[in-house]
């Protein structure tokens, strides 16, 4: 949309480029003519012109249909009334080949190569074969080329050609025109050739790779008859160059945009170049103060220098009176929008047509003074930091069709006076502080509106009901603004629209009758987020709308016929019932959105049909029975069916859906084992089966799921052992020594949901609470990594590898049969915030580690067999204070905080000198080993003493007595 007002006022603010473009494409010998008069063209000519219509192996236009030997028309052997080409009406002789495209990919392209036959054509001077797919097999630009002495024009702008560009092109001396810009991926290390073009006014090369090419200025200098260089998208390294003189005085048109020179823009070479009147510069990494020569270029019309950093103030441009179009789109940091409109031409008879500031950082209030910007026809202040209010001088802006002002601070209301511009077609307020009402006075003069866009402001749209507007909208972007409480009548209008947003716009209404039709042509409509109430209208399928949203409303009453073109449909969270239509027919369907209704009945078989189908999202219905097989849907990559009635096996038609990246099947009646193809399900990010009837074994191959984030089986009767080789569950996997969130796998996609699509809030089972963590994108968005296998029959024990899944957020095994030891090192899960494996036969002790869980609020161990001392630390207390029952069951657990004390007989026990069970053994070994060497001491000195033994032996009779 606003792309194509773009072009349109580019169209006619800049007819004068597009003037000397054509007169410089289009040169045309005075001798050349069409159709010759008494001259017919020479027989080996045409034999050569056949030989290159057999090079061609495909004209899907039949563009050269009428050449052909037998003639056509009439005109028996004479190739000069073929199509595209041209002769001389004195000789005879084929001068012009006129064989161009419009584009590439139309559709009428030609297809093959270009045949060596040419080369006979020995006075041809026009060659245009632009817009075609002639690489042939080689790929290459032919350098048989070379030899067509008297080639004027040549231009092969378009073809995919690829390779080197040969330098024999630089024997094409008389030629003035070249262009083989566009190449897929053609390269020139040499660009002296071009030196030998003396003659030569038109160049372009734009995307051939000139990346080692550092002395182009020099060469480009040496062609002083240049008037148009375009080197755009080149890779040029460098426009810093010092060149002893300028030769280039003619030169009016000059491009090297989508280069990266990265240095001074005021270093670069051309700034003297006075004939300039067309310059662009976007794109080119280049910074700081812009030179004050550029105030002094006259001529120059046209100025581009977007997407560089131009350092403030800008340089006075006020005596550059010819200039037509400004483009400086993200080129300040900073900057005050006051006076940088100072510095803009000011001049008796202003020509500028065009100002574009989009995306900088500037700052301030609309100058009082803009008299000398009345001639503008665009002007773009779209997302800056604008403030205050609109002025009302606008009004003298009656040549202006573009006006964007989004994404400011401007507040207030919008002044009367916009109604004065008459040739206004777009007007673009959104995202802005604006408040107030537009009334009808606004609206009166706008008689060329046809884009409207106030969205995201305080604005209200109050006009009678019986009002008819003098324009007729294509575009109407009205979300987030007061259009309540009724239906806008004067939409009614809006026959040629095709854009349409009216979502939260307060309206508490009924859908009108005139619906339909009115809309018949519009393909985006968004009415989400209002009171609609009553039914859907009865003759929806005339429309040809692609997107409806009329999601979160009051609707009632039953689906009725759908359209046919509708790609995206969400008629989510309203009171809609009964059965989906019958033989609903939508072959281009990729959404479709209903989540929140009271539709019955099973599932219709022809939704199989919907071969593009990639979100599907049935959830917080009534549909019963069993899923259709719907083999052929291989593009899903949402499937949201979760509270519903659905019952059978796991989906077999899955396993052709590799692109599936969300499954939800919760609250339903869905049965049987869990497939063993579910591990090839590799891109899974999002996996819910909650609340089913699954039975049977975890496969194996469920840890083929590298991209699963988000894991949850609770309340089934899922059995058997956790399988092995968990650590392959990379996307569970972090880094959290270095940072927050885990890196994704490379193999990982984004969760690639439409942007308008809205799904069903999901709860998670965490921290012992059912808490709500909204819809499934953000679920994945604030990476909520969590397993919850709760309330199944799982038994065995707990793997060690489960460790490995450090950045998990939720565990939750509860309610199942493990038994042995909780894993060792089950504190290095760091991140963790809920941990539950309360309800199960756990025995052993309290992992010390589990201390080291900082990010730790819910932990729940009660109902096991675990014993020994509770380990300590500050986070574990806390944990107790708001969960005094998480140790509730373990007979044998004792310690702070439980008013159990530990026994001696504890092995966990801590002894009297504050050793632990280890070091009390070494204690009582030490006490033994003691008593044993003093024993012995005592006895060698009684051995070996007499006076000792002799006292000691009367010490014992005396005791004996």
């Amino acid at each position: 949309m606003r792309g194509s007002v773009a072009a349109f006022v580019l169209l006619v603010t800049s007819s004068y480029f597009l003037v000397i473009a054509q007169a410089l494409q289009q040169p045309q010998p005075a001798v050349a003519h069409h159709a010759s008069i008494g001259v017919s063209c020479r027989p080996h000519e045409m034999e050569a012109l056949l030989q290159f219509k057999q090079g061609v192996t495909s004209d899907p236009a039949g563009f050269l249909f009428s050449w052909r030997q037998e003639g056509f028309h009439g005109q028996e052997d004479d190739c000069c009334h073929w199509a595209g080409v041209w002769c001389s009406n004195r000789t005879g002789h084929v001068v012009e080949l006129r064989l161009g495209n419009s584009n590439l990919y139309d559709g009428y392209a030609l297809v093959g190569q270009i045949s060596r036959s040419l080369l006979s054509l020995e006075h041809l001077e026009y060659l245009d074969l632009s817009m075609n797919s002639l690489e042939g097999a080689t790929g290459q630009i032919p350098e048989f080329l070379g030899s067509l002495k008297n080639l004027e024009y040549l231009n092969l702008s378009g073809i995919p050609f690829s390779g080197r560009v040969p330098p024999h092109l630089g024997n094409l001396s008389k030629l003035q025109y070249l262009d083989i810009s566009s190449g897929a991926d053609t390269f020139s290390v040499d660009m002296s050739w071009l030196t030998r073009l003396q003659f030569l006014d038109y160049l372009n090369l734009k995307t051939v790779n000139l990346s080692t090419v550092a002395d182009w200025p020099h060469v480009v200098n040496m062609i002083p008859s240049l008037m148009f260089l375009d080197l755009s998208d080149c890779m040029l390294a460098s426009a810093n160059q010092s060149l002893p003189q300028l030769n280039l005085t003619n030169l009016k048109w000059l491009d090297l945009s989508r280069n990266y020179f990265h240095h001074r823009i005021s270093s670069c070479w051309f700034w003297n170049l006075t004939s300039l009147e067309y310059l662009n510069l976007a794109f080119t990494g280049t910074y700081g103060q812009l030179p004050e020569a550029l105030g002094s270029m006259i001529p120059l019309q046209f100025i581009d220098l977007s997407y560089n950093k131009i350092s403030m103030p800008m340089v006075n441009l006020e005596n550059l009176c010819s200039l037509r179009i400004i483009h400086l789109q993200s080129c300040f940091s900073y900057g005050n929008i006051e006076e940088l409109i100072e510095r803009l031409p000011r001049c008796s008879q202003n020509k500028l047509r065009e100002l574009n500031l989009q995306s900088n950082q500037l700052t301030g209030l609309l100058p009082n003074f803009m008299d000398h910007l009345t001639s503008l026809v665009v002007l773009d202040l779209s997302w800056n930091n604008i403030t205050g209010l609109l002025p009302t001088f606008l009004g003298n802006f009656t040549s202006l069709r573009r006006l964007d002002l989004t994404g400011n601070n401007f507040t207030g209301g919008v002044p009367y006076e916009i109604g004065a511009l008459t040739n206004l077609t777009s007007l673009n307020l959104q995202y802005n502080g604006f408040d107030g009402v537009i009334t009808e006075k606004h609206f009166g003069g706008l008689k060329s509106l046809q884009y409207l866009h106030v969205s995201y402001t305080s604005l209200k749209i109050q006009v009678s009901s019986y009002w008819q507007p003098p324009f007729r909208l294509l575009s109407a972007d009205l979300g987030h603004i007061q259009l309540g409480p009724l239906f806008p009548s004067w939409l009614r209008w809006m026959v040629d629209i095709y854009f349409l947003d009216i979502s939260s716009a307060g309206i508490n209404d009924g859908i009108p009758h005139w619906f339909s039709n009115t809309f018949s042509n519009c393909s985006y409509l968004n009415l989400a987020k209002n009171q609609l109430t009553g039914d859907l209208p009865r003759n929806m399928e005339i429309m040809s709308v692609e997107r409806l949203y009329l999601h979160s409303n009051n609707l009632t009453g039953q689906i009725p016929p759908l359209p046919q073109s509708l790609t995206h449909l969400d008629i989510s969270m309203n009171s809609l019932f009964g059965p989906l239509p019958l033989g609903f027919v939508a072959p281009n369907l990729t959404e479709l959105s209903l989540f929140g209704n009271r539709i019955t009945d099973g599932i219709p078989k022809y939704i199989c049909r919907f071969k593009q189908l990639m979100v599907l999202d049935l959830a917080n219905n009534l549909f019963e029975g069993e899923l259709p097989p719907c083999f052929g849907m291989t593009n899903i990559m949402t499937l949201e069916l979760s509270n519903n009635s659905l019952s059978g096996e796991f989906p077999s038609f899955l396993q052709n859906t590799t692109n599936l990246q969300f499954l939800d099947l919760a609250w339903n009646k869905f049965s049987g084992r869990l497939p063993i193809w579910i591990g090839n399900l590799v891109g899974l990010q999002f996996l819910r089966l909650r609340h089913n009837k699954f039975s049977g074994n975890i496969p194996a191959s469920f840890t083929n799921l590298g991209c699963l984030q988000y894991l949850d089986m609770a309340e089934n009767g899922i059995s058997g052992s956790l399988p092995r080789h968990m650590l392959n569950l990379t996307a569970m996997r972090g880094k959290y020594s270095t940072r927050r969130y885990p890196i994704r796998p490379l193999f990982c996609s984004y969760y690639n949901i439409p942007e308008e699509y809205h799904s069903v809030s999901l709860s998670t089972v965490t921290k012992g609470q059912d808490l709500n963590y909204g819809s499934s994108s953000h679920i994945l968005d604030i990476k909520m990594m969590s397993i919850d296998l709760s309330l199944n029959n799982l038994s065995g024990e707990i793997p060690e590898e489960i460790v490995t899944l450090d950045a998990l957020l939720n565990l939750n095994l509860s309610h199942n049969y493990f038994t042995r030891n909780i894993p060792k090192e089950i504190g290095e899960l760091k991140l963790l915030e809920s941990l539950d494996f309360s309800r199960n036969g756990l025995s052993g002790e309290i992992p010390l580690s589990v201390s080291n869980m900082a990010f730790l609020s819910y932990m729940d161990l009660s109902y096991n067999n675990l014993t020994g001392r509770i380990p300590s630390g500050s986070q574990l207390d806390s944990l107790y204070a708001s969960n005094p029952y998480m140790y509730t069951g373990n007979m044998g657990l004792c310690g702070y905080p439980l008013t159990t004390v530990c026994s001696n007989n504890d092995t966990s026990m801590q002894s009297p000198l504050g050793g632990t069970e280890e070091g009390s053994d070494f204690f009582y070994l030490g006490l033994g080993c003691g008593f044993i060497v003093g024993i012995w001491m005592v006895f060698c000195a009684l051995l070996f003493k007499k006076r000792w033994r002799i006292a000691c032996f009367t010490l014992f009779d005396k005791s004996y007595s």
